[in-house]
């Protein structure tokens, strides 16, 4: 259920780990050149770009682990309080239906 991950996180993943790797690709290319200051310019890149993927990842495992934890404890609740589960259903369902019972009667 909190597994669930949008096509925005996963194209905005894709496209680090892809940049990530271009970046790689052009410090594994400027050690074939003589000029230090190419190298250089490049592992500082290359090691500006995998400081900032691996902190986008481990802020997304964090939600990720926040959410998990949020649904045990509401699922831990519920079954050790089952008629409470019941009564809070039982109120967010006569709150919609007013919801929708007034607004069935501003349309008449």
């Amino acid at each position: 259920m909190f597994n669930r991950t949008s096509k925005n996180e996963d194209v905005d993943i894709n496209q680090d780990v892809s940049q990530l790797a271009d970046t790689l690709d052009d410090l594994l290319k400027s050690y074939g050149s003589k000029s230090k200051d190419d190298l250089e310019n490049a592992r500082s890149r290359a090691e500006a770009m995998l400081k900032e993927t691996r902190a986008k990842l481990h802020g997304r495992n964090r939600v990720t682990q926040v959410a998990k934890d949020a649904g045990d404890h509401v699922d831990t609740y519920v079954r050790h309080n089952p008629w409470h589960g019941v009564g809070i259903g039982a109120a967010i369902g006569v709150f919609i239906g007013a919801l929708i019972a007034t607004t069935t009667q501003s349309r008449d």
